[in-house]
């Protein structure tokens, strides 16, 4: 019989390029309808706040120009790339918690089930409101996640090295949605003002001047494209705030009420248990409640993929709590060692 090693790398896989498949149908059929798709952000026309979202789509557009391959081909190539980063990394992290690890072989089938149950269920939320920059933010988030719980191994170099690369991807993040990495270092910093930051690859003091820079990042890299580059990009007829629109159209909670069961399992289990989490796992949680309620200030919930970078992130606790509750393992945290 296969091991667990083989067959669930290659389920992950399978469920990345299924989406896969659905998504360049969806870029496809978007561009077959209207050609000039997506088209708006690369020629510096399009609305805000698209057009501050460059990080995917102008160098989808340099390779457009400098290519035989449409815009379509490329925008799927990206997804299918950053899928397969996002989901490894987040089974990766997975495998590394203390939970999982400890676990008898049959616990660890269950949660690497339950895995790939929950990223088969959100990964085709992606092209529902579809949007080039979606799955970039996953990936992204997803790396994050894993350099607040490993340090890069580069010896007595290591804490710079991770350092450099938490602003890096903060950095790249800021091109492609800044407000993902101001909700995620922002629940970094909370974190670290307690003791729920203890577990960080960094020291907790490190950390929070790390995320206080990643966001001033993140706000300044918003700020230039908004009010230097693209000073004319403005909403439109979309009002900026939409909380109150939320309720007076309640067709937009459709598509909420049914992606958003797995990530509310979680939050009312970990706070009904009573179940104590500590640094990268109460870092995202956090991230993930300022981002919720960002989403619902200025965004439209039934574009459930803005969420998405969150809600996937949040499975390898949610997979973890899942086994404790369940199946009587122990400690749903990221284990940092």
């Amino acid at each position: 019989m296969p091991g667990i090693k083989k067959v669930v790398p290659a389920t992950l896989a399978l469920i990345v390029l299924e989406m896969s498949f659905l998504d360049y149908w969806s870029y496809s059929h978007a561009y077959h309808e209207n050609p000039a798709a997506f088209m708006d952000v690369i020629q510096h026309t399009a609305p805000a706040p698209a057009q501050y979202r460059i990080g995917v789509l102008e160098p989808a557009g340099f390779i457009m120009r400098h290519s035989h391959l449409g815009l379509r081909h490329i925008l799927s190539t990206v997804d299918l790339i950053t899928g397969l980063i996002a989901v490894f990394t987040l089974f990766f992290l997975l495998r590394r918690t203390a939970t999982y690890r400890n676990s008898s072989l049959t616990s660890q089938w269950f949660g690497a089930a339950v895995f790939a149950l929950l990223v088969q269920f959100y990964l085709p939320w992606v092209t529902w409101y579809q949007r080039p920059e979606t799955m970039t933010t996953v990936a992204l988030v997803a790396l994050s996640l894993l350099l607040l719980t490993v340090r890069i191994p580069l010896g007595t170099a290591s804490m710079v090295a991770t350092i450099a690369a938490q602003l890096l991807l903060a950095t790249a993040q800021g091109f492609v949605r800044a407000d993902v990495t101001m909700a995620l270092y922002a629940g970094v910093f909370l974190a670290c003002l307690t003791r729920m930051g203890d577990g960080m690859a960094l020291p907790r003091r490190v950390e929070m001047i790390v995320s206080v820079l990643a966001m001033l990042l993140a706000g300044g890299i918003q700020y230039y494209l908004s009010h230097v580059v693209y000073p004319l990009a403005n909403y439109e007829d979309s009002p900026v705030f939409q909380l109150v629109l939320q309720f007076k159209e309640p067709a937009r909670l459709i598509a909420f009420i049914v992606f958003i069961p797995p990530y509310v399992w979680l939050i009312r289990t970990l706070i009904h248990n009573r179940i104590r989490v500590q640094g990268p796992s109460a870092a995202i949680v956090l991230a993930s409640a300022i981002y919720m309620a960002m989403w619902w200030m200025v965004g439209r919930v039934e574009e459930v993929r803005i969420f998405m970078p969150f809600a996937i992130a949040v499975v390898p606790l949610t997979v973890a709590t899942a086994m404790e509750l369940w199946l009587g393992e122990r400690s749903a945290k990221f284990a940092t060692s």
